[in-house]
């Protein structure tokens, strides 16, 4: 009897302690029984955390009478072989660039805005459409001055992935593109975030407008890439972009996450925009 009546003496001081001082969890207090979520998470605001790991980079089937007998004017064969990278954890934008966001870029740096910009403003409701007619240089700025880079070519493709290995789509190999991204349409761009997301959260990966990486192409560079965080060949000609835009059609060949283009570093485009990493 002694001895319990000493245990719950002891016991309820022990609570009463903890619940005056608070608990630490990360470094931050929390008292017992507080019923408040508590994130302990370090990712950037408007962004999305990768975990570091392994994945199957490139297209893992191929269609050879589609992919040899195309009228396209380009490298049909480009996104493979499929290869195991490793790449370390790292962040990526949830979305895409916006206008508001590329606003407060030219206004903090007096660079100039696009020309398509009547009086240099974005035109009223398009606060949340993509940036876009940027070309390299000036994607790579915005994301610099915003203390991110331009992701390499293998971050964007897993961090497109949603976590889905080897699959033709972000949502997995089904053909069905009808409510998936933003295609086909021949008014420009819609606001980001009208469709769904992929697997880590991520917003207008297929579709809507196409993204710059920071990688030179090579059309063979996947036999000779490295396996644990490739950057792509040290120089080229061209950029890579990713993800399809607004003008793709149906065919759904340009939405793969596995899919290649490239353009001139140069280049301004109606369908090419922006979206960080860090």
């Amino acid at each position: 009897m002694i001895l319990s009546a000493l245990f719950l003496t002891l016991h309820w001081i022990a609570l009463g302690a903890v619940a005056g001082a608070g608990v630490q969890y990360g470094g931050v207090a929390r008292a017992v029984g507080d019923a408040t979520p508590l994130s302990i998470s370090n990712e950037p605001a408007g962004m999305v955390s990768i975990p570091a790991g392994e994945f199957w980079m490139g297209r893992a089937e191929f269609q050879w009478l589609f992919d040899r007998n195309t009228e396209i004017e380009r490298d049909r064969l480009d996104d493979g072989p499929a290869h195991k990278v490793y790449l370390d954890s790292f962040s990526v934008d949830k979305y895409e660039v916006t206008n508001e966001e590329y606003a407060r870029f030219l206004k903090a740096t007096g660079t100039k805005p696009p020309w398509y910009w009547p009086n240099g403003e974005f035109s009223k409701g398009e606060e949340r459409f993509p940036i876009y007619n940027v070309n390299w240089a000036e994607a790579g700025a915005y994301c610099s001055w915003a203390g991110k880079r331009l992701p390499t070519e293998a971050e964007w493709e897993r961090a497109a992935r949603g976590g889905l290995d080897r699959k033709k789509y972000p949502w997995g190999d089904d053909d069905e593109l009808r409510g998936r991204g933003h295609l086909n349409y021949p008014a420009g761009p819609i606001a980001v975030g009208s469709f769904p997301p992929n697997g880590y959260g991520l917003y207008d990966i297929t579709g809507n407008v196409w993204e710059w990486t920071s990688d030179w192409y090579d059309r063979d560079y996947y036999a000779a890439s490295p396996d644990r965080n490739p950057k792509g060949p040290q120089s080229g000609m061209y950029k890579v972009i990713r993800g399809g835009g607004w003008t793709d059609g149906s065919d759904g060949r340009n939405l793969m996450v596995s899919h290649r283009s490239y353009v001139d570093p140069t280049t301004r485009a109606f369908t090419i925009g922006i979206r960080c990493a860090k």
